[in-house]
């Protein structure tokens, strides 16, 4: 009896020893068992918000500016922060000018002010003189003709006629005054006046280029996507352009990247896991909401080219989840249970014929269907436990 369990024991230690060597110098044991095969497909990504609050360059007298000072990314802004302050060099010196314009138009409509009333002053006079004369005159004129010779009769109804007509003109020329200073009066009004829209909307645009937070939430600073970074002062703008967002963090979601090369791998519904970089020991569940119909470059010097894949979350985490936070994302494309599965290293999948190679050194045609980075799934040729070695074994060897 003792015999037998010593030959047990050697027998069970010598299988122990091929099983943990393997074929030749295998440095594990490979075997055929029966389990649930799962097919990931691994990306990676970084959280981005749906929707949120865009801050970009109003509306400006130029097209083109450049950021002055600019908040840190990721901050905590209050409504009514000053999150970009763009340069204002060209509109000051613009509202100087403007003020300038101003103040030359106030002087001169002053000016005119004193010129006209003393004009206006002497034609007046010279109406009241004009007047005082033709009352002088009808005086003279209205004595009876028989008390007076008929030379002098005729000549105070000449004066009378002449004094009519010289009052009548110095009443012309005091209307016809009045109504050339009114319009030459409304042209410097206008003139003051556009100087002051000028002057309001230089310094409207100055106020404009500072740009505050809308709400309370993070500031998200956008990228410059031609040269793959982040704004920061001193950068080239133009109207329109996002300077930065703050996020709904509601809306959170995953933004990965899938190679060109691997397109068709991942389908939307897919179920996904994701895993923050900054804290892998945490997990959150999603799904493969959208896939880009074209893919694009990273950046513009960049000859890679992916689709973007938007995986929605079925939780967020509010204190932990930043926009920005680079994340892996493992979809999961392909899941049986009960599958007959066998280590990829122990398969010949190159030829038209796959083939395993065993534990004895031999090889045995196989058929597989599906595979991942680690196994495949056989359904024929092979049996659950069956020893299998490592094909790189079997090259070295």
């Amino acid at each position: 009896m003792r015999s037998r369990l010593l030959l047990l024991f050697s027998f069970l230690a010598m299988m122990l020893t091929a099983c943990f060597a393997g074929y030749r110098t295998a440095a594990s044991c490979l075997r055929v068992r029966r389990g649930t095969f799962v097919h990931d497909v691994v990306l990676t990504g970084e959280l981005e918000s749906a929707r949120g609050d865009l801050i970009a360059v109003p509306a400006l007298p130029q097209w083109q500016t450049t950021i002055k000072w600019l908040t840190t990314d990721g901050v905590e802004a209050k409504q009514g922060d000053k999150i970009v302050e763009l340069d204002n060099t060209a509109f000051v010196s613009d509202l100087d000018a403007k003020r300038q314009a101003e103040t030359q138009a106030a002087q001169e409509l002053q000016q005119k002010e004193g010129e006209w009333a003393a004009d206006l002053k002497e034609k007046q006079l010279d109406v009241e003189k004009k007047k005082s004369e033709l009352e002088k005159a009808k005086l003279e004129a209205g004595l009876p003709r028989e008390i007076l010779a008929a030379r002098e009769y005729e000549d105070r109804q000449t004066k009378l006629r002449r004094a009519q007509v010289e009052y009548d003109k110095s009443v012309d020329v005091l209307k016809s005054q009045r109504t050339g200073i009114s319009s030459e009066r409304a042209n410097l009004d206008l003139k003051l006046l556009k100087a002051h829209r000028d002057i309001t909307i230089a310094q409207t645009a100055i106020d404009a280029l500072i740009l505050r937070a809308p709400r309370d939430g993070i500031v998200v600073i956008k990228d410059i996507p031609w040269e793959g970074r982040k704004l920061q002062a001193g950068d080239a703008v133009f109207v329109g352009f996002p300077l930065a967002v703050i996020p709904e963090m509601s809306t959170l979601q995953v933004a990965a990247s899938l190679a060109d090369v691997d397109d068709g791998r991942v389908a939307i519904g897919m179920p996904a896991v994701v895993t923050l970089d900054g804290y892998p020991d945490m997990t959150f569940p999603g799904r493969v909401e959208s896939i880009s119909a074209v893919a694009q470059e990273s950046n513009r010097q960049s000859l890679r080219r992916a689709f973007k894949v938007v995986v929605k979350l079925a939780r967020i985490d509010a204190e932990r989840m930043r926009p920005g936070l680079s994340a892996r994302v493992t979809i999961r494309r392909q899941q049986t249970a009960d599958a007959l599965i066998a280590p990829r290293v122990a398969l010949d999948l190159s030829g038209d014929k796959p083939s395993a190679l065993l534990g004895n050194g031999k090889r045995k045609e196989v058929a597989v269907s599906s595979c991942n980075a680690q196994d495949c799934v056989v359904t024929n040729g092979l049996e659950e436990g069956q020893t299998l070695a490592s094909l790189e074994n079997e090259t070295h060897g």
